[in-house]
C-alpha cells in the first residue's frame, strides 16, 4: 500500500512538472497568469452577483445555483485544506517556475479550481449549447494553476471534483 501511494505522489510531481516545466513557452506565460484568475473571487463572485442583481427569470436562477455552489463548494474547499493542510509545490520542490505566489499557503484542493467548475458547470446545464465552452474554460484555469507553480495536478482535479458535485447538487436543488 505504501509503494502504491509514493507511486501516485511520484506521478503527481511528474505530471506537475509537465504542466509547469515542459509546457512552458512564451505566450502560454502571457496568457496563463491571466486565465487563472477566472477562478478568483473577483471574477466568480462578480459574475455571480451579476447574475443575481441583474438577471431575469432563468439568468437570476442560475445565478442563485452558482451562488449555493460557488459558497457551499468553497466551504469545503477551506475544511478541507484545513485538515490536509498540504504546502503549494513552490515551497515542497525545486526548480518550479512561480507566477505571483499566492496567499494561502494550502494546495489542497486547489480553490480556483473548485470555484471555476461551479461556476462552469451550472452555466452549462443552463446553457447547454455553451456548456463545452464553459468545460473548456474551466479546464484551462485548473491546467494554469499548475502551470503558474501553485497546484500539484491531484489539487487540480480534487477541486473540479468537488465544483462538479456542488454544481450538480445546486442545480438540482434550486
Amino acid at each position: 500500500m505504501r509503494m502504491l501511494l509514493q507511486r501516485i505522489i511520484n506521478g503527481d510531481i511528474e505530471l506537475f512538472y509537465l504542466f509547469n516545466h515542459k509546457l512552458k513557452c512564451k505566450l502560454l506565460d502571457l496568457i496563463m497568469p491571466r486565465i487563472t484568475h477566472l477562478g478568483g473571487a473577483l471574477f466568480t463572485c462578480s459574475l455571480t452577483i451579476f447574475l443575481v442583481a441583474f438577471g431575469d427569470g432563468r439568468l437570476k436562477e442560475t445565478g442563485w445555483q452558482v451562488l449555493l455552489a460557488l459558497v457551499s463548494s468553497g466551504i469545503v474547499v477551506q475544511v478541507i485544506k484545513m485538515i490536509v493542510d498540504r504546502n503549494r509545490p513552490y515551497k515542497a520542490l525545486k526548480e518550479v517556475n512561480l507566477v505571483n505566489p499566492p496567499f494561502c499557503m494550502r494546495s489542497f484542493p486547489s480553490g480556483h479550481t473548485t470555484a471555476i467548475f461551479s461556476v462552469a458547470i451550472v452555466l452549462g446545464f443552463n446553457f447547454p449549447d455553451f456548456s463545452l465552452w464553459f468545460k473548456m474554460i474551466a479546464g484551462l484555469v485548473g491546467v494554469s494553476r499548475a502551470y503558474i507553480g501553485v497546484h500539484y495536478p491531484s489539487d487540480i482535479l480534487t477541486g473540479a471534483a468537488i465544483g462538479i458535485y456542488f454544481s450538480k447538487w445546486a442545480y438540482a436543488l434550486i
